[in-house]
């Protein structure tokens, strides 16, 4: 179109499409076509419905047409790259699924043309817009706060299995108005025979957005005496009747401000009622004995609490159909909850942050580190293990108000195979990984590691009747580097997918760092080889 006088001209003619075009200079436009050789005749139903773009130029003053890609499914959206005085064309292409770049150096083209051998210039007809609107006055108003509510997507359906060998699952189902304004959403999980159930508002009119939550949740882990904190040690049980439960009744209330898009700030409090347990009513009641006399109080919380905290958030990961692919995730934050009457009080800080590193096309290095600390009259405590967090050790059977967990994996793709929005069908990624990690109690003496030279007295067996008695064996000496109270273990992992659901396979060695500390450690567990011997669990869930 001249500026001037607004005259039209026609450039490009015939059956196919000619798109998004820009100027290479100021003769020369780069665009995609779905124009072939105008010298090797094709039949016109092939031509008019053809739709595999290629990279065409146009000089506008002389007509000459050139065409430079010949791709089976096509290439598009051209930008030219003005570096020095030959520009070049980068480029989007589309192949096997995939979308990639690319960058064209001209030189010869594959084939030359004019403009008129694919037609003349027809008139220029004006867009008219197939339906016009009106708008009425009188029908203006303002929307209602929570007008027009419908079901917000598909609820989506999550299964799975600890590396224990319980049973997960859960969905969530939200509504929201036609703006998006107004959310409310209702969530449901169970993990073994453990419940969780919340209903929550979002109001997301402004920057600042603000909710509101009430929930019941039941979770449980694995009270497994850790050095005389919960029971004592001597007493020996089978680790099902270990199981310990906490159950959270309450609500809370959340003010969000977006910094930017990628973080955030968050402020909480609300009222909470605890009830923390042994599932067992005999280990119950003797582990509450023996907690009030050790301790002269029981380390589990039972009454209410009134939580006020305080979070930052970042998040700036990039996510693949088969979980994180680059960038990191970080969350900081403090509670308190203060002494009102009766009601328990604490305070806790509470930090995780990965990050995540590309290797080639869909490897990937992810690292993770995870420290959790609580104090006061009623600390509160984590528990972790299992799955994810830390391979081959027993779900969710470290538990402490002091607790730390760091992960590295480097996972990479073996058969990529029918990648679709739920995730690969029939593909395999494998996994190296190393975890190491630790938990204790304030009035347990933990030492994460040590090289200071011992002498140590091997537990070669215990002995049970009315009461249990340990067998020692012979006094021995251990030096170098090794863990104490922490733990670690490395291994490898092979993961899939079954109904788009993720499926690992992990198999892991424990390790101390140590062969002679282990063999003493975990000499009760079988002999010096048990605690090395190669652990294999199967679990269904994502990566973190």
């Amino acid at each position: 179109m001249d500026l001037a006088s607004g005259e039209k001209t026609q450039l490009t003619f015939g059956t196919h499409d000619d798109a998004s075009a820009q100027f290479l200079d100021a003769d020369v436009l780069i665009f995609p076509s779905t124009a072939t050789d105008p010298a090797q005749p094709i039949e016109p139903d092939v031509a008019r419905n053809g739709n595999i773009y290629n990279l065409w130029t146009l000089n506008t003053k002389t007509g000459e047409l050139k065409q430079y890609t010949d791709a089976l499914t096509g290439n598009v959206s051209p930008v030219v790259l003005r570096e020095g005085n030959d520009p070049r064309i980068a480029f989007v292409t589309y192949y096997k699924n995939d979308y990639g770049l690319h960058v064209l150096e001209r030189k010869e083209p594959l084939n030359q043309a004019a403009s008129s051998d694919f037609g003349s210039p027809g008139p220029v007809i004006d867009f008219q817009a197939p339906l016009t609107h009106t708008l009425v006055a009188e029908n203006k108003k303002e929307k209602g706060k929570f007008e027009k509510m419908f079901l917000e997507g598909r609820p989506p359906v999550n299964v799975g299995v600890t590396s224990g060998g319980d049973f997960f699952g859960g969905t969530q189902i939200a509504f929201t108005d036609v703006l998006g304004d107004q959310q409310f959403s209702m969530f449901a999980a169970s993990v073994s025979q453990y419940r969780t159930l919340s209903f929550s508002w979002l109001n997301l009119e402004k920057r600042l957005q603000y909710a509101v939550q009430g929930y019941s949740q039941t979770q449980f882990f694995y009270g497994q005496g850790l050095d005389g904190i919960f029971y004592d040690t001597g007493v020996l049980l089978d680790r099902d009747f270990a199981v310990a439960t906490r159950t959270v009744r309450g609500a809370t209330a959340f003010g969000i401000y977006p910094f930017n898009r990628y973080r955030r700030m968050e402020i909480y409090g609300g009222v909470n009622y605890y009830e923390e347990q042994y599932d067992d009513p005999g280990l119950a009641e003797y582990s509450e004995s023996y907690q009030q006399q050790t301790f002269g109080r029981t380390l589990f919380n039972n009454g209410t609490l009134v939580p006020l905290g305080v979070a930052f958030v970042q998040e700036t990961t990039i996510f693949r159909e088969f979980g994180p692919l680059a960038g990191s995730t970080m969350r900081v934050a403090y509670e308190v909850a203060p002494k009102l009457g009766d009601s328990l009080s604490r305070q806790a800080v509470d930090a995780d942050a990965r990050k995540y590193y590309r290797i080639a096309g869909s490897g990937l290095l992810a690292l993770r580190a995870r420290g959790f600390k609580s104090w006061g009259d009623n600390p509160d405590y984590t528990y972790f293990g299992g799955n994810s967090e830390m391979r081959g050790y027993d779900y969710l059977s470290f538990v402490g108000q002091n607790a730390f967990f760091m992960n590295a994996e480097v996972r990479f793709p073996l058969i990529n195979a029918m990648a679709t929005p739920i995730g690969i069908l029939g593909g395999i990624r494998g996994t190296f990984f190393a975890n190491l990690g630790g938990a204790s109690w304030d009035n347990q003496d933990f030492k994460l590691w040590t090289s200071e030279a011992s002498t140590e007295t091997p537990i070669i067996r215990t002995v049970c009747t009315l009461t249990c008695v340990q067998v020692l064996g012979d006094a021995r000496s251990v030096s170098g580097f090794r863990l104490v109270d922490g733990r670690a273990s490395y291994g490898v992992s092979l993961q899939t997918f079954a109904l788009g659901f993720p499926v690992h396979f992990d198999w892991s060695w424990k390790t101390l760092f140590n062969k002679q500390w282990e063999d003493i450690a975990f000499s009760q567990s079988g002999g010096s080889s048990a605690f090395r011997k190669p652990k294999f669990t199967v679990w269904m869930g994502y990566d973190f």
